[in-house]
């Protein structure tokens, strides 16, 4: 997480998009989109993700500020008294669970935890509390007019007691699309549902 001093900026930390963001620093809900200093034919803005009390620099994949404008809108209305609502996250996020629990049981010699346990039966608002977005892509695709194209997106994904470990979620529209270990996939990209590394591989959706 970052905080804003005393001038109005943030220091984020490493590797991480991630910031505290107050609603007063939302401009009149264009989520200060811009062409991206750092992708070629990219935008980036900023959005508040009430379901983990934070906010995050996100890009678009296109240039294309109405399709941007639709993601922010979608992800920023989304919160934990409503998130069952949202079939296609809901699923990528139990079947986050299930990767955590197999990444925690694989390293357990590694991790120092504590007392800290979670496992398989733990749950999605479990699971919430021990990761933290760390990035965020809106990919709109060039073959689906505008209109017609489905709020798609990947985000990735910190492990709070182990930081240095990360996962991802890519959905688009009501289709889980990725779970697992981050890989900077494309929501787009269907043959993901038949890799092994692939935790939604194989789950009724």
């Amino acid at each position: 997480m970052c905080k804003f001093d005393s001038f109005g900026y943030t220091t984020r930390k490493k590797d991480s998009d991630s910031f505290e963001l107050k609603e007063s620093d939302m401009h009149e809900k264009n989520y200060s989109i811009k062409e991206s200093s750092d992708y070629f034919g990219w935008l980036e803005g900023e959005v508040n993700l009430p379901l983990f009390g934070c906010g995050i620099r996100f890009r678009v994949k296109g240039n294309d500020n109405i399709y941007a404008l639709r993601c922010a809108d979608h992800l920023e209305g989304i919160t934990a008294e409503n998130l069952k609502e949202h079939t296609a996250l809901y699923t990528c996020f139990e079947a986050l669970v299930e990767y955590v629990a197999d990444m925690l049981d694989e390293h357990s010699g590694e991790f120092e935890l504590g007392d800290f346990i979670f496992d398989e039966y733990s749950s999605v608002g479990d699971l919430l509390k021990i990761i933290t977005p760390t990035g965020l892509i809106f990919e709109r695709s060039d073959y689906v007019p505008e209109e017609d194209c489905p709020i798609a997106f990947s985000i990735k994904f910190s492990f709070v007691p182990v930081p240095d470990e990360i996962m991802e979620i890519a959905l688009r529209g009501d289709e889980p699309i990725y779970v697992g270990e981050y890989r900077g996939v494309s929501p787009w990209n269907d043959k993901l549902l038949k890799k092994k590394f692939n935790y939604l591989r194989g789950r009724e959706i």
